[in-house]
């Protein structure tokens, strides 16, 4: 039998990082996209689980998720029987809880589809005039977001600009309390205020067609990433819960709009 020290050790060096190369090739969004934990379907990338045990599996764990507020949880969906849903929960005073969806940033010239079924229950403070933030597509910087989704005066509002001097917002449509809420964009990712475009469909209806923010959908030099939960301004002095029974992010309409309902 030949000894194994006397092998050259050349050829084994080469051959292990070789097979080292070939092995990270072959994954090359493993740091920026996650497992999707509840079922996908064709045109869907990532999605939310569907029941206590795995719903928050596809979600990134951050230090900077709460902030004076509960950590997000999953629990049974109020409004969908045998359904998880994520609660996320703000009290009086307190500003943050909210996660991120492991899924890659979003760069200029990328467009998909994000469907989220929102729950607001009947003591949800829905018609303060102060911002509350339920998904934001949080740039890379500092500073507030170049596109949001908020509730504020009893409306559904998307929201944004404000990092780069540029604040705009658009109204959507009526944001009940005690109901669910199905709101499906199409957003196509630009820092140039020609070609950053937003569409709204809330409820099967589309409330917003082509919108084109003067701040863009993106800002100069950033990418921006996927936030859901609630974050709001530590003036709104009563509780505020939102609960999340899906969330998807997609490649068409149809995929996106396929919201809690297990296919």
């Amino acid at each position: 039998m030949r000894s194994l020290s006397r092998v050259p050790a050349l050829p084994l060096v080469v051959g292990v990082v070789l097979a080292f190369l070939v092995a990270g090739c072959a994954q090359p969004y493993s740091s920026s996209r996650g497992p999707s934990s509840g079922p996908t379907g064709q045109g869907v990338v990532w999605r939310s689980g569907t029941d206590t045990a795995s719903a928050l599996d596809s979600y990134r764990v951050t230090p900077w998720n709460t902030d004076d507020g509960d950590d997000p949880r999953a629990v049974s969906s109020p409004d969908v029987p045998g359904r998880a849903a994520i609660e996320y929960s703000v009290p009086a005073g307190g500003t943050r809880s909210e996660l991120e969806p492991a899924y890659r940033s979003f760069r200029p010239g990328d467009e998909y589809w994000f469907g989220f079924a929102v729950y607001l229950p009947p003591d949800f403070p829905a018609g303060t005039s102060d911002w509350q933030v339920i998904a934001q597509w949080k740039n890379s910087g500092d500073g507030s977001p170049p596109l949001s989704v908020q509730v504020r005066g009893g409306r559904f509002v998307l929201d944004g600009g404000e990092g780069i001097g540029e604040h705009w917002t658009r109204d959507i449509g009526p944001a009940r309390t005690g109901a669910r809420t199905d709101l499906v964009l199409r957003v196509h990712f630009s820092d140039d205020p020609d070609e950053g475009s937003v569409d709204v469909v809330q409820d099967g209806r589309e409330v917003v067609s082509d919108y084109r923010p003067r701040g863009g959908t993106l800002y100069p030099d950033e990418v921006s990433y996927l936030k859901t939960g609630l974050y709001r301004s530590s003036d709104i002095d009563a509780d505020g819960s939102v609960f999340y029974d899906d969330v998807v992010i997609a490649t068409s309409r149809d995929a996106a709009s396929s919201l809690a309902s297990g296919s």
